[in-house]
């Protein structure tokens, strides 16, 4: 009977944080007559939100011991190098699969409709810019790793020998990353397998916290070139020109 409880928290925490912000916020920003830009700053303030009353539900049950440090700096050094690099290679690796299969994915958005209204209401700018960044390379990293990793793992098959409780958070992952677009099964798999990955970080260093920076930097990859090419241009322009 617990463990239904648990899981109904958890679906519960997957739906708020997936499907119904998108949708909810979506329809609040069209009401509003805001653009991007606002759709950004509503979806950022819901994600905070949404973490802080997650960590008060976790310390209210006494569960705040998943964001411990474990062994010594020494290690934590060290796992913290071998997780950076070998989440770079899982990024090329994913990358590499993703594109290969590109033409079998499902790219089509929900949404899209609500989309384009918010689009015509106002162009995205460099506010949206950063807040989207920070929202994929802080906030989502935090939540999901919390989530699916911290809360999920703990809870259902701890240490499991047959690793279930890595099995099922990977295909979790990959199912939740599948509600609103990307419903195909190369995206399954693709979610799946970086799901996979991060449950194995967590699961080899007991380490939340190490996790939730291995996710910051896979998402940070994503926007790494973007950053590379405006910050090149700008020292190019303003000091060699």
């Amino acid at each position: 009977m617990k463990k239904l409880g648990h899981l109904g928290v958890y679906t519960s925490l997957v739906f708020l944080s997936v499907y119904l912000p998108e949708l909810e916020i979506m329809y609040l920003t069209k009401f509003l007559g805001w653009g991007i830009d606002g759709y950004s700053i509503i979806s950022l303030v819901w994600e905070l939100v949404l973490v802080v009353l997650f960590v008060c539900w976790l310390k209210k049950k006494k569960m705040l011991y998943i964001f411990e440090k474990k062994g010594s700096k020494k290690s934590r050094f060290f796992y913290l190098i071998v997780g950076l690099v070998a989440t770079y290679f899982i990024r090329q690796l994913v990358d590499a699969y993703q594109l290969q299969f590109h033409h079998l994915i499902d790219n089509k958005y929900i949404f899209q409709d609500l989309l384009s209204v918010l689009y015509s209401n106002g162009q995205p700018t460099f506010l949206s810019t950063v807040l989207s960044f920070i929202l994929t390379v802080v906030i989502s990293p935090i939540l999901e790793e919390t989530l699916d990793r911290g809360y999920f793992m703990n809870t259902f098959f701890p240490k499991s020998k047959y690793y279930l409780d890595v099995i099922l958070s990977g295909l979790i992952f990959g199912l939740s990353h599948l509600i609103l677009s990307h419903r195909d099964p190369i995206s399954l798999l693709y979610y799946s397998l970086i799901g996979f990955f991060f449950a194995l970080v967590y699961r080899s260093t007991d380490n939340l916290r190490l996790t939730i920076l291995c996710h910051s930097f896979f998402n940070f990859l994503n926007h790494a070139k973007p950053i590379w090419i405006f910050v090149y241009n700008y020292i190019y322009y303003h000091f060699f020109r």
